[in-house]
């Protein structure tokens, strides 16, 4: 029995043996053949890259128009499909900077899906400013993430008599009789957010720009829809403004995990909020006036004084549901255009002024002699008396020429325009650097300096307007300027009195890095300590 099981045992094991040079060689052959294969797949996929890429940026330079003889300015079109649109986020103020560097005040590259010509200096914008509306458009100029965000009857999309017809119902809103009503509320609303990072008796650690943004979501729920947080109990509103800020800019895909899907969703929220707000308005019990309150009024005004007759009743519909959408989308507008601007401009006011604590000292000089820094002190502040308050407002002016929350003014041309020895071909998108304008001028001397003193120099603002008209655009130029730019001003100053008089704060890395999209703002966030102010 035993030996049969041995003679088995010796019979397999020499199979074994015999089969196992075969086992070796397929082995071999098999991880060759696979060896082989990856080779053959990463070639044909370098390959495919090289000829896309080669394509992309032939078919774009081959855009130029053939009635001109000017070439396209120098750049670079990036990589097939995203541009170099990678290049500008991940790199932030060093891409900027280099690309000045290499290739001059114009230059071309490739920005979420568009052909663009960016332009870096006043002189230049300017020429370009000249050529509208003739020869460059704005609304349609805006990235279709953007215009998606904002809505179709937003004041920032369209254009021509229909963005004059909006700008008209929306001013009323801003004029200064109702930015006095507005300021018991800036004010309450900076005042317990101030309290909160100056809560307790010693040092309070926070994230700058994060304490700055939560401040300005809850300021623009209250100014502009007159709602308090406990109608946004769970925050989702405010989450949302952060989400649409967030993923502003970026490649309009509406695909589930991307950002431009996340933005819609976040965009929804958003604008139902603002429904239901509009809804409830004419029962709103707040004691407060709101932006829509005001437009509200207005457009009652309208209707009362329009003759229609009882046929005309679908088109009165009609054109009541028109402007409900425009001030719902325009409501959505001042959240998102709103949020994240006026953040960055908080954000670098406690930036520069702890950097320059000789100017938060002259600051608080003024302050005094108005007797706004008295121990306990909590005065309500009247608009005339922060209209009187000089250096305030020339903090507020400086901050926006140092580091402008806005990179960029947007463009679209309608012809193809020629430009310093280039041209840019017809429907190309046109940015104006804001940085750019305020770097590149004669204009300011000392650039890189936070000096508020000159804007009290005698003059210089006048000189400035006439001599420079294009050197200082933080809330845009033109028929474009940004429509809430003296509420934002209000918000600012009220921000520089509260915090100067109410806290101490010293920053935990104040040389972090920048990043410049979707807004200003330092690349960590800005971490921060706070205490009450002795």
């Amino acid at each position: 029995m035993s030996d049969g099981i041995e003679a088995m045992f010796d019979s397999a094991w020499s199979s074994l043996v015999q089969l196992q040079p075969l086992g070796f060689a397929a082995l071999i052959v098999t991880e060759a053949s696979l060896l082989t294969t990856v080779l053959a797949t990463v070639a044909c996929g370098l390959l495919t890259l090289f000829l896309t890429t080669v394509f992309w940026r032939w078919h774009f330079e081959n855009c130029r128009d053939p009635s001109s003889s000017l070439p396209l300015p120098p750049g670079s079109f990036g990589w097939p499909v995203i541009g170099e649109t990678l290049h500008y986020v991940l790199g932030g103020s060093t891409e900027y900077t280099n690309k000045l560097k290499k290739y001059g005040k114009i230059y071309k590259t490739h920005l979420l899906g568009t052909p663009t010509v960016r332009v870096e200096s006043d002189e230049l914008v300017a020429l370009l400013s000249s050529k509208e509306p003739t020869s460059l458009s704005s609304g349609s100029a805006l990235p279709k993430s953007v215009r998606a965000m904002f809505g179709e009857r937003s004041v920032i999309v369209v254009s021509g008599e229909e963005h004059a017809a909006v700008k008209k119902n929306l001013s009323k809103a801003f004029v200064p009789v109702r930015l006095k009503d507005y300021l018991p509320i800036v004010q309450a609303c900076v005042r317990r957010h101030v309290t909160s990072w100056t809560q307790g008796t010693g040092e309070n650690k926070m994230l700058g720009f994060r304490g700055c943004q939560h401040l300005v979501c809850d300021l623009i729920l209250e100014t502009v829809v007159g709602c308090t947080r406990d109608q946004d109990p769970d925050g989702a509103v405010r989450e949302a403004f952060v989400t649409c800020n967030d993923n502003l800019f970026c490649i309009p895909l509406d695909i589930p995990g991307m950002a431009f899907h996340k933005a819609k969703k976040a965009r929804r929220i958003v604008a139902d909020f603002a429904r239901r707000r509009l809804a409830a308005a004419d029962s709103s019990s707040s004691g407060s006036v709101s932006i829509l309150d005001v437009l509200i009024s207005h457009m009652g005004q309208d209707n009362e004084h329009e003759n229609r007759a009882p046929n005309d009743l679908q088109q009165s519909e009609a054109s009541t549901e028109k402007f409900a959408t425009e001030l719902v989308d325009n409501c959505v507008s001042l959240f998102i255009a709103g949020a994240d601007t006026v953040s960055s401009a908080l954000c670098s006011v406690l930036k520069l002024l702890a950097k320059n604590p000789e100017k938060l000292a002259a600051l608080r000089k003024e302050l005094e002699s108005q007797d706004l820094l008295s121990s306990g002190q909590e005065n309500d502040l009247s608009f005339e008396l922060l209209q009187s308050l000089s250096y305030v407002r020339a903090v507020n002016k400086e901050v926006l020429r140092v580091l402008p929350p806005v990179g960029g003014l947007f463009r679209l041309t309608k012809t193809t325009v020629e430009l310093k020895d280039c041209q840019i071909p017809a429907d190309w998108r046109v940015v104006y650097s804001v940085r750019g304008i305020h770097q590149e001028n004669k204009a300011f001397t000392n650039k890189d300096e936070f000096c508020p003193e000159r804007w009290l120099e005698p003059g210089f603002e006048e000189k400035l307007k006439a001599q420079f008209p294009c050197s200082y655009a933080p809330f845009g130029l033109g028929t474009r300027a940004c429509l809430g730019k003296e509420l934002a001003l209000l918000q600012m100053s009220v921000f520089v009195v509260e915090v100067a008089r109410m806290a101490d704060w010293n920053l935990l890395n104040p040389d972090a890095r920048r990043v410049f999209l979707p807004i200003e703002k330092p690349f960590d966030d800005m971490p921060v300590t706070f205490r009450k102010r002795k």
